[in-house]
């Protein structure tokens, strides 16, 4: 009778351990994951950070834009750098392909910068305004801002794959295009980024505090 009770007892307390161990690890899995969603809402709040080579051309971006008493746009054109380069290289508003039609023609950043500048202000111009639209027709070219005319007058992001998926059906050479995002290349869309949009604000918190902390 002894050992029946003491193998029970065994039984149970090996129970209670198996228990207690799947309690435990299941607490600190439950905390881990807290932990990396309050880190995720923390950087979604927050946006991503800026390149020092990006940071490098506040100055510069702001006396481009006071050029056309635009100042207040210079935290938006520095995320649109940092979705275009991160700040690197010799052109790094990728001005090249609006000013010359080609990759690589630009090979001051000064003269990247200014050009790049000017050529966003005249996407918010001819988008009437329409920030998001002009957003994506840096990207796009000029085109998509009559593309958004003719499909509701209002940015989406729906009508960004739409046109990238009409303009890579009619380049000549699809495989000279880069898909930039998985996503981009199962919908026939790899023309341009058609997360250009999102992209670009995710920086603009970050803009906007640099700007703040000169």
């Amino acid at each position: 009778m002894k050992k029946k009770r003491k193998r029970k007892q065994q039984s149970l307390s090996a129970a209670l351990g198996t228990v207690f161990l799947f309690g435990l690890g299941l607490f600190f899995l439950l905390f881990i994951i807290s932990v990396l969603v309050e880190n995720g809402d923390k950087e979604q709040q927050e946006g991503r950070v800026l390149s020092e080579d990006v940071l490098a051309y506040r100055d510069t971006v702001e006396q481009e834009l006071a050029k056309s008493n635009q100042e207040s746009l210079a935290p938006l054109v520095l995320s649109v750098m940092m979705q275009e380069s991160g700040g690197r290289g010799d052109d790094p508003m990728q001005s090249s392909e609006s000013r010359c039609g080609e990759v690589g023609c630009i090979k001051d950043p000064e003269e990247s910068v200014s050009y790049g500048v000017a050529h966003f202000l005249r996407m918010l111009e001819e988008a009437d305004g329409e920030e998001a639209v002009a957003i994506q027709a840096y990207n796009f070219g000029r085109g998509f801002i009559g593309f958004v005319e003719e499909n509701g007058g209002e940015f989406s992001e729906d009508l960004a794959v739409q046109f990238a998926q009409q303009q890579y059906k009619k380049v000549d050479n699809p495989e000279d295009y880069r898909c930039i995002r998985p996503e981009s290349e199962e919908l026939d869309a790899c023309y341009g980024d058609i997360h250009y949009v999102d992209a670009v604000y995710g920086y603009l918190p970050a803009a906007e505090a640099a700007y703040k902390e000169k």
